[in-house]
């Protein structure tokens, strides 16, 4: 897919400088400082400068400088949900998000390192989350960075969850409980001078199991699957919070944003797998 590989903006009014308009138009230190070295902020041919000034109806191009990165790429076997010069969705399946020492390669990432040079996107790759190696579902990758920083503070309240939990879950409530490293390793536990999390819940079909939809205030490790554990719901196959081997029945169902380049509002849906629904 051919990427624009720039943004364009029209001046709504007189600006003094340029940088004071690339702050409003939401553009980090470190972005902008990188921008403006690099000679990639224009108004026609003309090679802007900080302190430039910007007049009302003045059309400027900011193009994006090309990155390198250290990932090793991999095929790309992901299902691809939506696809722009911004954004990637995909629909993730299970699969380590990042490199580690237990996983070095073959991760999400690499995949997408190796999509990119399909493509001939020279870009780091910048994930909206790093999804647990089960969970599964809705997954935002950012072409650029300007996409990512116009998105990163609202990811994760803008994730819809679904989980298939044990026990039956008679209504819905809040998980208020702090959150902190536990005494075995990867494992998350509440405790009091744990980090604030939130996790909001509401069934949808009930049994011997649960169907159940979540959302987040928060973003901590394992959220959700100790949330659940603590009120005495493990996901069903969460092995490392009590919810019996087998799959981890946790599904990222949807994500809403507002587009970083056009300012709408979108909303990506996967459906959920119908062994979720085996109540």
């Amino acid at each position: 897919m051919e990427s624009k590989d720039r943004l364009k903006f029209k001046i709504d009014k007189d600006y003094k400088r340029a940088d004071g308009f690339l702050n409003r138009a939401g553009f980090s230190h470190t972005l902008m400082k990188r921008s403006f070295r690099g000679g990639l902020v224009k108004r026609g041919e003309e090679v802007l400068f900080r302190t430039s000034p910007l007049n009302a109806d003045d059309e400027i191009t900011v193009d994006f400088e090309e990155e390198s990165t250290d990932l090793s790429p991999s095929p790309f076997r992901q299902k691809k949900l939506y696809e722009d010069e911004d954004l990637l969705v995909i629909e993730k399946g299970v699969i380590p998000s990042m490199p580690c020492k237990m996983y070095p390669e073959g991760t999400l990432a690499n995949e997408i390192a190796g999509y990119f040079e399909t493509i001939d996107l020279k870009r780091k790759v910048r994930m909206l989350g790093r999804l647990d190696k089960e969970t599964t579902g809705v997954l935002l990758v950012c072409k650029n960075p300007y996409a990512y920083l116009k998105l990163v503070d609202h990811h994760t309240e803008s994730k819809t969850y679904v989980a298939l939990v044990r026990g039956t879950v008679a209504e819905g409530g809040t998980v208020d409980a702090p959150m902190g490293p536990g005494e075995r390793s990867l494992v998350r536990v509440v405790r009091e001078d744990g980090q604030k999390a939130i996790t909001h819940y509401a069934p949808l079909n009930t049994g011997e199991n649960s169907l159940v939809r979540l959302t987040l205030e928060t973003g901590r490790c394992h959220q959700i699957r100790c949330h659940m554990a603590h009120i005495g719901h493990p996901i069903v196959g969460d092995e490392l919070y009590g919810g019996g081997e087998g799959t981890v029945h946790l599904y990222v169902e949807s994500v809403k944003i507002i587009h970083p380049r056009s300012g709408k509002a979108m909303v990506f849906r996967s459906e959920v797998p119908k062994s979720f629904c085996i109540i």
